[in-house]
């Protein structure tokens, strides 16, 4: 069967060149359901996580309540972190996002951000956004303006107007490479990662040269600890921030 008879659907979208540790899809199935006899249908840079069933009517697009996406990036020379973090704040207050995304026909520019934050770690800057949903290039574009802060590029006061008046910003989108699906978020349902898969997508990942392999392999193996620990993890803390 074709994803179309299976009732494909994944809860977000993501540009070619996204890495993507957290997306949820649900499909029907006739064949295995545990991790481990779906990941045996599947090509090593594909791992399912985990999986479970869930009623038929369930659609993990419009039943998310969140996605996080995080920006995983180089540390450009110079960089204000105060000035990025001020853009973040600002970010945080807008609800019409029409200047951070690509135009698309009958489909409305709003959406409620519940998070953007930025920080710096031994080089490599981080940027985590969490939302209902995203519009189309939307993260990208955001961090687009918030390394355009960073490096003196762009004034407060220019982010100030697009987030309160409109326009468009200028400047490219930033990077596919470097951005990632962490996680979605679901009233009441989370999907613990078994051991066997985890260590099936560490292995791919080890063997896969680049900082960007080596950080989705920080993050997978941060992700594991945490729910071994009993934590709720890096992304779904937002479930009960969400639902409010």
């Amino acid at each position: 069967e074709g994803p179309k008879q299976a009732r494909y659907e994944a809860a977000a979208r993501t540009d070619r060149g996204v890495g993507a540790l957290g997306q949820v899809v649900a499909f029907d199935s006739t064949r295995g359901s545990t991790e481990e006899e779906l990941n045996s249908l599947l090509p090593p840079e594909l791992t399912v996580l985990a999986a479970v069933e869930v009623p038929t009517a369930f659609s993990p697009r419009r039943e998310a309540l969140f996605r996080h996406y995080r920006y995983v990036l180089p540390l450009p020379e110079p960089f204000d972190l105060r000035e990025a973090r001020r853009g973040a704040r600002l970010l945080e207050t807008a609800s019409d996002f029409s200047p951070f995304c690509r135009p698309e026909p009958g489909k409305p520019s709003f959406c409620k951000l519940f998070l953007v934050g930025v920080r710096a770690e031994g080089g490599i800057l981080k940027a985590d956004f969490v939302a209902t949903h995203f519009l189309h290039q939307q993260v990208r574009r955001m961090m687009g303006a918030l390394l355009l802060l960073g490096q003196g590029k762009m004034e407060l006061e220019e982010l100030w107007s697009l987030t309160r008046k409109g326009g468009r910003m200028r400047g490219e989108p930033a990077p596919a490479e470097g951005l990632f699906l962490v996680g979605v978020g679901y009233r009441g349902m989370t999907f613990p990662p078994s051991a066997g898969a985890v260590e099936r997508f560490a292995r791919e990942l080890g063997r896969r040269p680049g900082w960007r392999s080596l950080e989705m392999l920080r993050m997978l193996r941060e992700e594991f600890e945490d729910i071994n620990k009993g934590k709720e993890g890096n992304f779904r803390i937002w479930r009960g921030t969400s639902q409010g």
